[in-house]
């Protein structure tokens, strides 16, 4: 089944799912949020964050399309292919894999951070994303192709100081999107990352009770071209629009939603 007939009919297939990882997250719930408003079922996986991926598949379910939350641990192999394995069970295909994880990192100069803090954002970020690749792309060749899109930083495109745990790990991400852009293509498969700036939702929300990083993060936003923090809604926006078939000759591509933090 060639990957154009799957979106020949809308943004995404009528049938199948949407599979979202991190998606109890503010960008992940979000973008979850927006796939079903665009006409497409969704499975959200949570680590620890169960009763607010429930509540989001709850909501989301009242749309008339299905939605389901999971757990997954993203450093675990296993989890990640039971998840496939749920989502297909449950729906078929799988057409779409957005990768919205991440977890709470420290800032500071690189020589002043741990290499302990710096292992666990690599086994979440690097690890977890080559999992998620590795179960989920052969169920998107199987489905007759789709769509990757992983969520990274506008960091990796501009060095600024106190950012090594973010911009680090996440140019690994991009590196590998990269990848499966390259050999996955004549798959079907198209692989793209959306790289947000300050944000007002997820893990900036809980670094702003800081007030020394809330107003760093104050600072900086006020600093853009556009002079203000983003909103997850704007993320999603460019998460699904990579995700969908009005997108369907990009791939490799890395789309900064920063508001000209790396002009």
């Amino acid at each position: 089944m060639n990957a154009s007939n799957l979106l020949a009919h809308g943004d995404f297939p009528d049938t199948g799912c949407a599979l979202v990882f991190g998606g109890s997250g503010g960008m992940g719930a979000a973008t979850a949020a927006l796939l079903v408003q665009r006409g497409s079922d969704v499975v959200v996986t949570y680590g620890s964050r169960r009763a607010d991926a429930e509540q989001l598949a709850e909501s989301m379910g009242t749309s008339g399309r299905q939605a389901t939350a999971i757990a997954c641990d993203i450093t675990d192999p296993s989890s990640t292919q039971s998840v496939v394995e749920v989502a297909l069970a449950a729906h078929g295909r799988i057409h779409t894999v957005v990768v919205a994880t991440g977890r709470h990192f420290s800032t500071g100069p690189l020589a002043e951070l741990s290499v302990m803090d710096l292992g666990d954002v690599l086994d979440t970020d690097v690890v977890g994303f080559f999992n998620v690749a590795k179960s989920t792309v052969p169920a998107l060749r199987s489905g007759g192709g789709g769509s990757v899109v992983a969520v990274v930083a506008s960091s990796i495109a501009r060095t600024v100081p106190a950012n090594t745990m973010s911009a680090t790990p996440k140019s690994a991400v991009a590196t590998m999107i990269r990848q499966l852009a390259a050999e996955e293509g004549r798959n079907g498969i198209r692989a793209n990352a959306v790289g947000p700036g300050i944000v007002d939702g997820g893990m900036v929300t809980t670094m702003r009770r800081d007030p020394a990083i809330r107003d760093m993060l104050d600072h900086a936003a006020e600093s853009l071209p556009l002079g203000r923090l983003g909103r997850t809604t704007e993320i999603a926006e460019a998460i699904v629009f990579l995700a969908s078939s009005r997108a369907s000759f990009i791939t490799g591509q890395l789309l900064m939603a920063d508001g000209g933090h790396s002009v």
